[in-house]
């Protein structure tokens, strides 16, 4: 896919989309969530289309998660994730054995020793302080939102 995000990054979305769907009940929260992520995230059309359709259909998580391919963005998938599932202030059942499994997915085909090669260490700078600092306190929905993806879209465009 030329326009929009990375095949990987897409199927973070369509992950994240599955996993909307995972207790059989679509909140407004979590449509929220979808539609504020096709407005905001530069798909392409076709893209879009098939994120619309995963809105309504849910997909097979475990085959969606499996074309993350990028671990970087299979990280960002839990960031999203952990805040998707609580999301409607329900952590039910169904959403605790879906994570559970890919988090065993991704350790099982993450390369440990590949991964811990490419964490850069760095000193905080002064404007990463009120960040973390912030990350203490409660966040608001739109607030969480936001600032994933802006972490998102700061990745993506950095090169």
């Amino acid at each position: 896919m030329l326009d929009g995000v990375t095949e990987s990054q897409f199927y973070m979305w369509r992950t994240l989309f599955a996993v909307a769907h995972a207790d059989d009940v679509v909140t407004n929260e979590e449509l929220r969530f979808m539609a504020e992520a096709l407005d905001d995230i530069p798909f392409s059309v076709e893209q879009q289309a098939i994120l619309n359709d995963d809105v309504k259909t849910p997909q097979d998580i475990e085959e969606m998660f499996a074309k993350v391919t990028d671990v970087h963005d299979q990280a960002q998938f839990f960031q999203f994730a952990r805040d998707l599932v609580h999301i409607d202030g329900e952590y039910g059942k169904e959403e605790q054995a879906v994570m559970l499994k890919l988090k065993e997915l991704h350790l099982q085909s993450t390369d440990l020793d590949d991964l811990v090669g490419s964490v850069k260490l760095e000193l905080e700078d002064e404007e990463a302080a009120p960040v973390f600092a912030h990350a203490t306190k409660k966040k608001s929905f739109k607030d969480s939102v936001y600032s994933y993806r802006d972490a998102f879209m700061k990745r993506r465009f950095k090169k």
